[in-house]
């Protein structure tokens, strides 16, 4: 006996690990994600590396497709990894290894949620750790050969590309359901890809600006800051809290973003600290795809500075 093989009862043990992984475990893993972005039919459960990527290819106006597509491809990975054994292994390291470049680019970038699994999803950093070891779990154990009856010749490629059809129906018929009832001018969703351009340009000229719904008169007199916030973010609380807000010598609007197409939320709301600031907000309707608090900075209606996620600690565009 060549004591180099490993006992052939440990193959058998490590061969339905493998095949546990492969055909249930990371299939169930992405089936939730996707099912969850179908679901929820909100571009914002994609990673902003995402949104930056499908904007740069044309997709800027139109993120519900974006996600539909993207959504619509797990959905086939996990179809393989169900109905096709022979490249179920093959599979689950290309998705998995797909998730941990974009998971690398999004903790680089300091984003705070990667959207990999629609309104559940977790830190960028704990579904790096467990798409990690799945990934590491899949290449440390072979699985064995499926002997199932649905997998042998084209029955595993029909029953592949069942499953297939029937998840881009309901994913796409899930996404464009929420276009469909949006009858208003106002866009699906909006995502700014780079507020720093702003920077010379009038307020009337950006869409943002246009689609709020009251301004105060005085907008485009002299310095003002304009600050758009959701009423849970806890970064806009803290930088609402800094002194400058307390004595108020810069005119300051606050525009409230709603959480959801549907309105904005109705707990965890915190309570605003600047009695001076006048408020307005931007309508309901719209998934509003924006970094918050995002500050611009205004002298006689032309932006003089904007950033998203201004940070409280050391602000960018609240120079006056």
């Amino acid at each position: 006996m060549d004591e180099s093989q490993p006992p052939q009862s440990d193959n058998i043990v490590t061969g339905w690990i493998g095949a546990l992984l492969v055909r249930l475990i990371v299939p169930a893993w992405i089936f939730f994600g996707a099912f969850t972005k179908a679901s929820g039919a909100s571009p914002k459960s994609l990673p902003r590396t995402i949104l930056d990527a499908g904007s740069a290819i044309g997709f800027a106006d139109n993120l519900h497709l974006l996600l539909a597509i993207l959504t619509a491809i797990e959905f086939a990975f996990v179809g393989i990894m169900l109905f096709v054994p022979k490249l179920a292994r093959t599979a689950a390291v290309v998705m998995l290894g797909t998730f941990l470049v974009v998971l690398i680019v999004a903790i680089s970038r300091g984003e705070t949620s990667c959207g990999c699994l629609g309104d559940h999803s977790l830190a960028p950093w704990t579904m790096f750790i467990i798409d990690g070891l799945l990934l590491l779990a899949i290449i440390l154990f072979k699985p064995r050969m499926s002997k199932c009856y649905w997998s042998k010749g084209k029955r595993g490629v029909v029953g592949a590309s069942v499953f297939i059809l029937a998840a881009c129906l309901f994913t796409f018929s899930s996404i464009f359901y929420t276009i469909e009832k949006n009858n208003s001018n106002l866009p699906d969703s909006w995502y700014p890809q780079d507020v720093s351009a702003w920077v010379g340009q009038s307020i009337d000229t950006i869409d943002l600006f246009e689609w709020v719904e009251h301004w105060p008169q005085d907008i485009h007199e002299g310095k003002q800051y304009v600050i758009f916030y959701a009423k849970t973010c806890d970064h806009c609380e803290s930088l609402l809290y800094l002194d400058s807000f307390f004595d108020l010598r810069i005119p300051t609007t606050l525009v409230a973003i709603p959480e959801s197409k549907e309105g904005f939320f109705t707990e965890g709301l915190f309570d605003n600290p600047c009695f001076d600031c006048k408020e307005t907000e931007l309508p309901i309707g719209v998934d509003w795809i924006i970094g918050t608090p995002l500050v611009v900075a205004i002298e006689n209606g032309i932006v003089q500075c904007a950033n998203e996620n201004e940070e409280y600690e050391s602000p960018q565009c609240l120079n006056w």
